[in-house]
């Protein structure tokens, strides 16, 4: 509540029941009198055996030391989860080197753009990739074979590059 208006409040938000003072008298009265009432009971029921709590620390230690304890016994130990452990192991690795799948995969059915992601990846630079090539891979007939026409150049450029790429490079 803002501090400007606490001076126009008219009611304390403190309400009470319908008829609570009318019978207040009535009800307070009802109450003493079973408070008497129970006060007026001596004996409530129930009984306790004579001695009984002079004698009780005596007889629970007798029952513990009487009562006999089940063997432990449990059903994983160290040995067997080893055990258990290694034949998974083994039945895992049995599947995987039995099964063959149906499709060997190739460099041809591995798309260009996942090609592409991995090299960008990877950080990899020209010498990275000029070591893994041999001499065979560097002869220049395999690169003067490959003509470039203006219109293929053109729309490489226009599907595979965008704008901020040209503008951004390095």
């Amino acid at each position: 509540m803002k501090k400007r208006s606490l001076h126009n409040i008219n009611e304390t938000g403190l309400k009470t029941p319908d008829s609570y003072f009318e019978s207040f008298d009535e009800r307070l009265f009802a109450k003493i009198n079973v408070q008497k009432e129970m006060a007026a009971i001596k004996n409530s029921g129930h009984s306790v055996p004579e001695n009984y709590f002079e004698n009780f620390d005596a007889q629970l230690q007798t029952r513990l030391t009487n009562e006999k304890q089940p063997k432990v016994r449990s059903f994983m130990s160290l040995r067997n989860a080893a055990y258990a452990s290694g034949i998974a192991a083994s039945l895992v690795l049995m599947l995987t080197v039995f099964t063959k799948s149906p499709d060997s995969l190739s460099i041809n059915q591995v798309e260009t753009a996942s090609i592409e992601d991995y090299l960008n990846d990877e950080n990899l630079n020209i010498y990275d990739i000029a070591s893994l090539l041999n001499e065979e891979d560097l002869v220049l007939d395999n690169f003067v074979s490959n003509t470039l026409t203006e219109e293929s150049l053109e729309s490489y450029l226009l599907n595979n590059t965008s704008i901020e790429d040209l503008i951004f490079e390095k």
